[in-house]
């Protein structure tokens, strides 16, 4: 294909189709450079064709080059301000590259232009959710819903609507008629929990990948400078001192943008990383101390992992998004080695709550330490300790108390 096109290209030196054409097959192949090479040379020879501005925005959206993902991408949309296809490309465009006002003004701008288009009016509802303007998300899920009834996404963004400022009775509704039209959706059973007053389980995965796909380009920033998270450098340091020698194999269970990694640098022994978002993957993939990188949750990947595998598992700020932790502790102990080391950190339940805690706000767990210590007991470690945490981050300006544990398996016999 690449000589068939090298062929096209000596025939058609000037027609940026073809170039576009060789930026769609380095981009498939995996070769961003190369990708984005093609695409500057489409631009270079068509620079008034929006076509050109849009695909080249795109994949430096998709490298973190945003100033100049963002300076074209406003040039295709100024050009055709009415063509939906540039304008989802822009909103895309400016929510990768971490301007998400912006993408909403944009999304604003499209569905008044295009009413009809529910891709755009879902985007635009689910950022207002996102935002927490319940009442104007509200909206657009309905008059979604009117024109697709069929449309869960809009239906469950109702239920979340519904629950922060409708009424429960509307809401239980709402969860009955999604549960009928989708009884095996694990976002539906999550939601028809909540409207009961049950608490679920845990989060469904694709919840959980949509969160952290959204978070991904900003996360390590956000996270450290915004929100004074500074957990993956304590867990780090804990490492270290255990192995100063550096000679151990290490289970990273929600991994992330690999802050774990980053801090922790090479050690004499393989880093794997579990993780449910590719786009944090993909960010963790830049501080290459990672061996490889699993996407799949954690319960299935400590399910799959060998018995004695590993000198340490951590788990760091992951398990409030997983919830029950019945399988996750023994199952953590079968994967150590004997004398392995188990670290974890959980949002603190208080001692008066029950054992597991959904917070509605944050719609995260909270576990009640007492409980964790008596299940890690269960399962058999020893050496438990738990270590209270008053700030495992901040949040909307306020500390968020959480505690630290680490657990370590009997040595052999």
């Amino acid at each position: 294909a690449a000589q068939a096109l090298n062929e096209v290209q000596k025939q058609h030196p000037t027609d940026p189709r073809i170039a576009l054409l060789g930026m769609r097959m380095a981009d498939k192949a995996g070769n961003p450079a190369a990708a984005i090479q093609a695409a500057r040379k489409a631009l270079e020879l068509s620079p008034d064709w929006h076509v050109t501005l849009v695909e080249l925005a795109k994949l430096l959206a998709e490298q973190d080059q945003r100033d100049e993902a963002m300076k074209l991408i406003r040039r295709a949309i100024d050009m055709e301000p009415f063509d939906t296809d540039v304008r989802v490309a822009a909103i895309n465009v400016a929510a990768r590259a971490g301007q998400p006002d912006q993408a909403l003004t944009w999304a604003r701008q499209g569905v008044q232009n295009h009413p009809d288009h529910l891709g755009m009016q879902l985007y635009l509802a689910q950022a207002l959710l996102e935002r927490r303007e319940f009442a104007e998300a509200r909206t657009h899920f309905e008059a979604i819903q009117q024109r697709q009834p069929q449309s869960i996404d809009a239906l469950l963004g109702r239920m979340a609507c519904e629950r922060a400022i409708g009424s429960p009775e509307r809401l239980r509704l709402l969860a009955d008629q999604a549960l009928a039209a989708q009884p095996g959706d694990a976002n539906v059973r999550f939601w028809h929990d909540l409207a009961y007053g049950r608490t679920p389980a845990t989060r469904p995965d694709s919840a959980i990948t949509t969160l952290f796909d959204s978070y991904a380009p900003d996360f390590d920033m956000h996270m450290v400078a915004g929100l004074k998270y500074q957990l993956p450098r304590r867990i780090a340091e804990l490492l270290v001192q255990t192995w100063p020698d550096r000679r151990f194999n290490l289970l990273d269970l929600g991994c992330g943008t690999g802050l774990l990694g980053l801090y922790l640098g090479p050690i004499e022994g393989h880093i794997i990383g579990v993780e449910l978002s590719q786009k944090m993957i993909d960010q963790a993939t830049r501080h290459g101390v990672y061996s490889r990188f699993h996407r799949v949750n954690l319960r299935d990947a400590l399910a799959a992992t060998p018995a004695d595998h590993y000198e340490a598992i951590v788990c760091a700020d992951v398990l409030p998004y997983v919830g029950d932790l019945a399988s996750v502790i023994p199952n953590a102990l079968r994967v150590l080695k004997p004398g392995g080391l188990f670290v974890f950190s959980c949002e603190a339940a208080g001692e008066d709550e029950a054992d597991l805690v959904l917070r509605p706000a944050s719609l995260r767990y909270a576990h009640k330490a007492s409980a964790v210590q008596r299940a890690c007991e269960a399962a058999g470690f020893t050496d438990i300790s738990i270590e209270d945490l008053p700030a495992l981050r901040m949040e909307s300006a306020q500390p968020l108390p959480g505690f630290l544990v680490t657990a370590r398996k009997p040595a052999a016999a």
